[in-house]
């Protein structure tokens, strides 16, 4: 093997393994949002965490010269917060209707929308690696979150587990735009551009939607640890990634997140966690690792 496919191989398997703590950390956000959302708004929260994200990646890019006034005449910038918005809206909405570890399961479907897109967008091939990856990794979430039993369907939880559907598309929708922002911006603008006008569009929904609850001095830790935690740095370190491996392969490791959730959801608030958590968690790891093969 050469040096610049060593080169290679060495970047790839970096961008996984990045990928992976990015999910991990992703991941957290479900139990966080969950046990903070209730008596708090969700639109007043995740403007409070996407003001948090904003303001460290300014700092941050502040201190290491990496503002660009030209990343404003970039499409790709205006429209990354619109996108985003799509995101955060209804999966806070749904989280206050729905479990956290199903919310995290159904944003696992993300894979399926990212493949699609890809293939429609950039005639990204996916061969039967990775269909035999995506097939059991979708698999493995219908195990974790129906556990095979599809009466929960048609339960009081529908309106959020669709709300967290619609999450779902649109992170396939972001995942794919992604590709394309970062051909003109640095990792850093492009989650910049994902964070930075959320705040005043959720506050706009805020006023325009009817949901009880508000916002206090209590919660601002909750809104520290989503915001940095949670939010700002997974995406920073999957968008660092995403240069190096497809966007399908990034979206499947980034199914780890739903794994991670239902665990936490586990520990921290009291959600079952049976043999079909278990096999749908091997499945989805045993996707991951083929489909980062197939690179």
């Amino acid at each position: 093997m050469t040096a610049a496919m060593e080169g290679l191989t060495d970047r790839r398997t970096g961008a996984v393994l990045t990928t992976l703590l990015s999910s991990l950390m992703l991941g957290t956000s479900y139990v966080a949002v969950k046990m903070t959302v209730g008596d708090v708004n969700p639109f007043l929260l995740g403007a409070a965490t996407m003001a948090v994200g904003s303001a460290v990646l300014l700092a941050y890019m502040l201190w290491k010269g990496m503002l660009d006034p030209a990343m404003l005449r970039r499409w790709e910038f205006w429209a990354g917060p619109i996108i985003n918005t799509g995101v955060v809206a209804p999966s806070y909405v749904g989280l206050t209707m729905t479990t956290a570890s199903a919310a995290g399961l159904i944003i696992g479907t993300n894979v399926v929308f990212v493949a699609l897109f890809s293939k429609l967008l950039f005639g990204e091939r996916l061969g039967r690696r990775r269909l035999f990856g995506l097939a059991i990794a979708l698999l493995g979430l219908i195990t974790l979150t129906t556990r095979w039993d599809l009466s929960p369907l048609d339960g009081s939880r529908m309106t959020g587990n669709l709300l967290v559907l619609i999450s779902a598309v649109c992170i396939g929708v972001s995942v794919v735009t992604s590709r394309i922002a970062l051909r003109n911006l640095t990792p850093e603008q492009w989650s910049l551009s994902l964070h930075l006008l959320l705040p005043p569009a959720l506050l706009a929904l805020y006023f325009l939607v009817p949901m009880d609850g508000g916002l206090s001095s209590v919660n601002i830790p909750a809104a520290l640890f989503i915001g940095i935690v949670c939010t700002t740095i997974p995406t920073v370190l999957w968008t660092s990634a995403l240069k190096h491996i497809s966007v399908v392969t990034s979206a499947t490791i980034l199914m780890v997140e739903s794994a991670f959730a239902v665990f936490l959801s586990w520990i921290f608030l009291g959600e079952v966690i049976d043999a079909y958590v278990v096999t749908g968690a091997v499945m989805i790891f045993a996707a991951i690792l083929l489909m980062a093969r197939s690179e």
